[in-house]
């Protein structure tokens, strides 16, 4: 393998792993705000993250009163 590919390669590892490790994040940080472990969040499960509780509604794409983790995923990745 000739080094520039080598180095495409490498750099695109790190960048895939850094890209999971900030999924795994914020799949954690659902998790600690979903305090009833239905798989959503309420907006009163948001109240313990002051700019998130006033996003939520923006964030509820399907405007049913609750995130769901995908929901969650575009407002923590902002």
């Amino acid at each position: 393998m000739n080094p520039i590919h080598l180095f495409i390669v490498c750099t695109l590892t790190v960048f895939s792993a850094s890209s999971f490790a900030a999924s795994d994040s914020i799949n954690n940080q659902f998790k600690k705000i979903d305090r009833n472990k239905d798989g959503f969040l309420t907006r009163s499960e948001a109240s313990i993250d002051p700019a998130l509780w006033s996003k939520f509604i923006r964030y509820d794409q399907d405007k049913d009163g609750r995130l769901t983790l995908s929901e969650y995923h575009l407002y923590a990745s902002k």
